[in-house]
């Protein structure tokens, strides 16, 4: 009896330290080097350390990491108090940024990165920055703890300090050599089901945790987007192999949204118009104007995405989805898709002649026409339910199915027989002649 005590105490034990363990957010960004192919992340998803340091830290390849440490920070902080971060959101907004909601034990890096041959720095709270030394030719960790929020009474001033003191630390050491920088805290400052945490619950949206300010989310009156990476038009024109390439960089060319609404009973239209300035393509022209105007109509109860209108400077394009997987959508349903949206058109210039072959690639979106609600709603996702391997796995289990329906019939159909010799009487006589 005892002994099972002890066990059910013991798995009790694992299991509550399982679900014990912390998540926080963590902001990762770089000014030099820009990362693609980043799996997206959901607002609810709760990321284990292995996974993000294996596909979200690892394709920076950071040589020398500026790691910013918090006693206590929550997604709450992030939202509540983004005037009071100005200085990140600065940074995020101009540098290739990633955003984790929830990441498990990301203050584990620094115990971890020391056995990967980094050179560890740390720097206390009221320590100068200043007389820092690091090694030329290594991989160099500075671990700076930020002031303690915890014994703070006022937040807001807790989280403004943290901010001051990180544009101060990288205002003096950041531009001796590139640095990949993460800010991150050692636990939540919003306990589950604490007071705070009821007050500010959470809502769910389908791609990336993203809020008014962030790169590549958009709101307007009845139209909101989100694109999730970078923007790519390419243009190859005729009798040539070469193209001419632009990419938005929603990190860098953050643009401005212009939306319009249905202005009567009868307009069953909606549009949102991005506009980016100074955007440079692979040829080194800069185009001074970029526009693009995605156009919604709605029937049936539902939305469709009928093109998008494209501007560059002085050439006009209409763009039209290859697929029409964008149509029918429930008006209360937004369209989410993390893989590539593409679009192809023929460049129209002034002239109206047309010179070439233009695709429009938009890197993983979000968005929601005919909506004054200000959040998305349920995702119409790209991907069905039934992909290539729920289809491999139904017709593998099928044919198994079938196997075995059809040896089950075949051992059911066999005869056996139903006279026996008896040792008293006449044996049984077969004939074997006709």
């Amino acid at each position: 009896m005892e002994g099972k005590v002890v066990t059910v105490i013991l798995l009790s034990s694992i299991i509550c330290g399982v679900y014990a363990k912390e998540h926080v957010p963590v902001l990762i960004w770089n000014t030099q080097q820009s990362q693609e192919g980043l799996p997206a992340v959901s607002a609810l998803q709760f990321m284990n350390y292995g996974t993000f340091q294996a596909k979200y830290l690892e394709p920076f390849k950071p040589k020398n990491i500026l790691l910013f440490l918090q006693d206590a920070l929550s997604v709450e902080d992030l939202s509540s108090h983004a005037s009071e971060l100005h200085h990140v959101s600065q940074w995020m907004e101009s540098s290739h940024s990633l955003y984790l909601p929830n990441v498990e034990e990301a203050a584990h890096l620094a115990h971890d990165l020391p056995s990967h041959g980094y050179n560890v720095v740390v720097l206390e709270p009221g320590v100068p920055s200043a007389g820092l030394n690091l090694k030329q030719q290594d991989k160099n960790l500075v671990v700076v703890k930020l002031p303690s929020t915890l014994t703070n009474p006022s937040r807001r001033r807790a989280i403004q300090k943290a901010d001051e003191v990180m544009e101060n630390v990288i205002s003096k050491i950041g531009a001796q050599r590139e640095f990949t920088v993460i800010f991150t805290g050692l636990k939540p400052s919003v306990e589950e089901h604490s007071e705070q945490y009821e007050e500010r619950i959470r809502v769910a949206r389908s791609l990336q945790a993203v809020s008014a300010g962030l790169p590549g989310y958009y709101n307007t009156s009845c139209v909101l987007l989100y694109l999730h990476n970078n923007t790519v038009v390419t243009l190859t024109h005729q009798n040539s192999t070469d193209s001419e390439v632009l990419v938005v960089d929603e990190g860098q060319s953050m643009g401005e949204a212009i939306g319009h609404c249905p202005g009567t009973a009868d307009d069953k239209t909606a549009n949102i118009l991005i506009k980016y300035q100074n955007v440079e393509s692979n040829k080194n022209h800069t185009y001074g104007k970029v526009k693009f105007q995605l156009n919604f109509e709605m029937a049936n109860k539902g939305w469709t995405l009928t093109g998008v209108n494209g501007s560059f400077d002085t050439t006009e394009i209409y763009f039209k989805p290859i697929s029409s997987e964008i149509s029918g959508i429930p008006i209360f349903m937004s369209y989410a898709c993390t893989q590539k949206v593409t679009f192809t058109a023929a460049v129209n210039n002034n002239t109206g002649s047309s010179n070439g072959l233009v695709k429009l690639v938009l890197g993983g979106v979000q968005m929601h026409p005919f909506t004054v609600k200000g959040k998305f709603g349920g995702a119409w996702d790209c991907v069905g339910f039934f992909t290539v391997s729920i289809w491999i796995s139904l017709l593998a289990t099928l044919l198994m199915v079938t196997i075995l329906s059809v040896g089950m019939y075949m051992l059911s159909d066999i005869k056996t027989m139903d006279r026996f010799d008896d040792p008293k009487g006449q044996p049984i006589m077969v004939p074997n002649t006709d």
